[in-house]
Parts: structure tokens; C-alpha cells; sequence
């Protein structure tokens, strides 16, 4: 088992240019185990998983401690709670990049981070509850919650393994072509590789414009493939510098590393 706390330690020390991602996921990890430690401490009627956000009993609480988690101003979350309370807001339209259709005060980027972290274990407990781990993404998208990937890894016999920000899942996809958008023209899938990044490499599709970045298998005997979207950071600044696109978030919640006027 990879000991989450050594590992990031090591990179801390390894990689200070990452210093700030890094201790802002200790935060999203710290608040994913409050929030797995509440709903599982629930009767069981009261989570089940054809709700489509958290309990409305557990809503103020777990808002209240990501408030405390994130070091957010109190009361700064108030619309939001209101919302959850009143079930405004699906989280099952999050991955498919649908914010909430009414007006909140706050910026849309900022929404959409927010509802990535906050929402992250609530697709972690539909994860466990489903057991789809393994199956083939045929669509391009996590069979189960229906996230597109925005990191992959190849093994040495050629299988390609897609894996889902928001519930973890991780599938098989084609071993060749875009994993976002299926094409298979080879003349439209760009594979970039990065001088002093090695074990990395980026496959940009020039039909859907989005990019998949892609670890040697290796890598995840040491990593998890969170630490690893943290790890290669610098890969997507250069990957959205070129003009190509996310298609969803990584485990600290940003999509956009490249701010375009």
C-alpha cells in the first residue's frame, strides 16, 4: 500500500515548485476522509446511492467542515448550503461539465472547483458501491459517472488504462487514437514528450482539440494516479499553451492552467 503521507513528503522535498498543489491536496484528502468517516457513520436508508447528492441531514455539517478544511471566510458557503439543502444541485451533471442552472454568487470557474472538491466523496462512496473497476470505457467516458479522462497509462503489453477524477474508476480504453473523443486517425492524435520529464507523455487529439496525458505503467506502483496528475503539472501548462483543452478536472479541481485574455 502506498503511504500517501511519506510520498508526499518526498515530493515536497523533491519538487518545491509543487509545493502549493501539493499541500492544497493534503487538504482535499484530509476533507475526503471527514466526509467518508460522516456518511459512513449514517443508517444505511439515509445514503443511499440513487441520491444524487449528499443526505440533506448531512449537507450543513460537511459544508461546515470544508469551510474549516479550506480556510474559506464563514458564511462564504451560505448559497451554496441553502442550495444543497433545498436538492438544486445534481451532482450526477458534474462530470458531464454542467454547472447548477440558476445564478450563484460566485465565479464560474470557482463554482465548478468548489463543486469538484466538495462532491469528490460523494463519487468516491458511488465508486465503492458500484464495483465497475476494470471495465472498458467504451464510450470515452467512466462507466460510472460518465467523466471523460484526462490521464491514462499504458503497460508494456500495449493496453491502455483510463482512470476517472471524480470517482477513481479505472477501465480499459482503445489502445490507439483519442480516448476523449474515440477518433482513430492517427494523422490527428499529436504525441508529445517533454525533456526532464520522463515517464510522461502527452496525447493532444487534433479532431476534439483535448489532450490525455499518458504515465508509464511503472509509475503507478509508486503513485497514485492523483499524485500523478500533480506530479506532471507542467505538462499541462504546455499542453494548453499549444491550444488543447481538459476535459476534466485534476484532483485539486482546475481544468484551465493557461489563463487566455
Amino acid at each position: 500500500m502506498i503511504d500517501m503521507n511519506q510520498i508526499t513528503e518526498e515530493l515536497l522535498q523533491n519538487k518545491p515548485h509543487l509545493a502549493e498543489p501539493i499541500r492544497f491536496y493534503d487538504k482535499t484528502r484530509k476533507f475526503t476522509g471527514i466526509v467518508q468517516e460522516l456518511l459512513n457513520a449514517l443508517p444505511a436508508d439515509s445514503c443511499r446511492r440513487e441520491l444524487n447528492a449528499y443526505p440533506t441531514a448531512s449537507v450543513s455539517t460537511i459544508v461546515r467542515q470544508f469551510t474549516a478544511v479550506f480556510e474559506l471566510p464563514e458564511g462564504s458557503l451560505s448559497p451554496l448550503l441553502q442550495a444543497l439543502e433545498l436538492g438544486e444541485i445534481d451532482f450526477m451533471r458534474l462530470p458531464l461539465r454542467e454547472t447548477p442552472a440558476f445564478s450563484l454568487p460566485y465565479a464560474e470557474e470557482d463554482l465548478q472547483l468548489i463543486l469538484f472538491l466538495i462532491s469528490r466523496p460523494y463519487f468516491l462512496g458511488l465508486r465503492d458501491s458500484r464495483g465497475l473497476g476494470g471495465r472498458h470505457w467504451d464510450k470515452g467516458k467512466c462507466p460510472i459517472c460518465g467523466a471523460q479522462p484526462s490521464l491514462s497509462s499504458i503497460a508494456n503489453n500495449g493496453s491502455r488504462r483510463l482512470f476517472c477524477p471524480f470517482c477513481g474508476t479505472e477501465g480499459e480504453g482503445a489502445r490507439t487514437g483519442c480516448p476523449v473523443c474515440l477518433n482513430s486517425d492517427p494523422s490527428k492524435v499529436n504525441i508529445l514528450t517533454f525533456e526532464g520529464e520522463p515517464g510522461f507523455k502527452v496525447h493532444a487529439c487534433g479532431e476534439c482539440a483535448s489532450y490525455v496525458k499518458t504515465a508509464e505503467h511503472e509509475m503507478l506502483s509508486r503513485f497514485t494516479p492523483e499524485l500523478i496528475e500533480l506530479i506532471s503539472l507542467p505538462l499541462d501548462f504546455v499542453a494548453q499553451e499549444k491550444g488543447y483543452a481538459r476535459r476534466s478536472p485534476n484532483p485539486i479541481g482546475i481544468m484551465n492552467m493557461v489563463v487566455r485574455g
